[in-house]
């Protein structure tokens, strides 16, 4: 079996009106919830105040009531902008090697896409906007050049959406049941795929395959 998403931590920032400020993110699984909840959290310090959440448009300090970030009526911060190094697998003519797809996230603007992502592939730097991670490393892959390609789970055979909807960042993982997920034709057969874990689309497993287009569900 493989084991549970191993936390990671990679640079980047945090900014608003009163300046930026260096940050480390860390990703590692919940406990908040139970051992059932097999979802990824989101942590970091800005300021000296701690932050989590498991998105990163719906991160909120630790402890309510602070004053050093903005935050909205919801207590998620807002009027701030987050950017980070984001650790993902490279492919290139069937050689994998690590790389970093940088993400910047604009939550000062009301705009669909105010998700931007960059990478450097063959000394090419590729530039995207887009509203979710999804549609963002699809568009971010649509640009490598000829050879080169992501080798984590939105491009995973075995990795899907909730058909409840999708956040910005999370995908399922359903690696301990590929054949129920593979046949999986509607909706009301995917709720009963068991999921592994819901983990960032930037993740890579021991179990990852390239999905091969037009045969697992994301309807």
């Amino acid at each position: 079996m493989v084991p549970r998403f191993a936390p990671q931590t990679f640079p980047g920032s945090y900014e608003d009106d009163r300046g930026t400020e260096s940050v480390v993110w860390r990703f590692e699984p919940t406990v908040r919830y139970g051992p059932g909840d097999r979802r990824v959290e989101i942590h970091t310090v800005v300021r000296g105040v701690e932050v989590w959440g498991f998105q990163f448009d719906g991160l909120e300090p630790v402890e309510p009531g602070q004053r050093e970030l903005t935050v909205n009526g919801a207590g998620d911060l807002d009027q701030c902008a987050l950017s980070g190094e984001l650790p993902c697998t490279l492919e290139i003519d069937g050689s994998r090697r690590p790389t970093t797809v940088r993400f910047g996230l604009d939550l000062r603007i009301d705009e669909p896409r105010n998700l931007r992502l960059a990478a450097e592939v063959e000394g090419v730097t590729v530039q995207v906007a887009a509203d979710d991670f999804e549609r963002g490393l699809q568009r971010l892959e649509d640009g490598f050049p000829s050879g080169a390609r992501l080798a984590c789970c939105v491009t995973c055979q075995y990795a899907d959406y909730s058909p409840a909807g999708r956040d910005m960042m999370g995908i399922c993982c359903h690696r301990e049941a590929k054949e129920q997920y593979l046949a999986v034709r509607s909706k009301r057969d995917y709720w009963s795929v068991p999921v592994a874990e819901e983990v960032p689309e930037t993740y890579l497993c021991a179990e990852y395959e390239r999905r091969v287009p037009g045969t697992g569900y994301r309807g």
